[in-house]
């Protein structure tokens, strides 16, 4: 588990979900630039500091000049995907999405119901402060689909 910062200088009056937006992307960059072995597979919000007062979830409309965030990168490595890619492959089985066991039953305690409910509660966006990744969808387009498409 990493635990990244990032502060920066808020222009607009407001602290809106623009600038998370934004400043979320920068850090997810930040950290595939660090660690490019490694694939995310949370990415945790643990506190917003708004000039400098500590938030644990986003208000809406608050006022700032700075915005700070703390965030947690849970990851796997590119190798460990690779294997686990492998093995399943066999079994005509794809992953489309790691999750760690520990964070899932950390996250629901209290909670006795089975890992796979925890887990499609947590996939499913339970955790406010979860930020849910989606990855780009690159299709690769035949010759013909392009040629048509470059006169159309």
């Amino acid at each position: 588990m990493l635990i990244f910062q990032l502060k920066k200088k808020n222009y607009d009056k407001f602290i809106n979900q623009k600038n998370l937006k934004n400043n979320l992307i920068d850090l997810k960059d930040l950290f595939n630039e660090n660690y490019q072995e490694q694939v995310i597979m949370h990415m945790l919000i643990n506190n917003y500091f708004i000039n400098n007062k500590k938030y644990s979830s986003l208000r809406n409309n608050l006022i700032g000049d700075n915005l700070c965030l703390e965030v947690n990168f849970i990851s796997i490595s590119n190798e460990s995907v690779l294997i686990l890619s492998k093995i399943l492959e066999k079994y005509q089985i794809i992953v489309s999405r790691y999750m760690c066991g520990k964070y899932v039953k950390n996250f629901f305690k209290k909670d006795q119901s089975e890992i796979s409910l925890k887990a499609f509660k947590l996939k499913d966006g339970f955790n406010d402060n979860e930020v849910i990744l989606i990855p780009k969808n690159i299709k690769n387009i035949g010759f013909f689909e392009k040629f048509f498409q470059l006169f159309s």
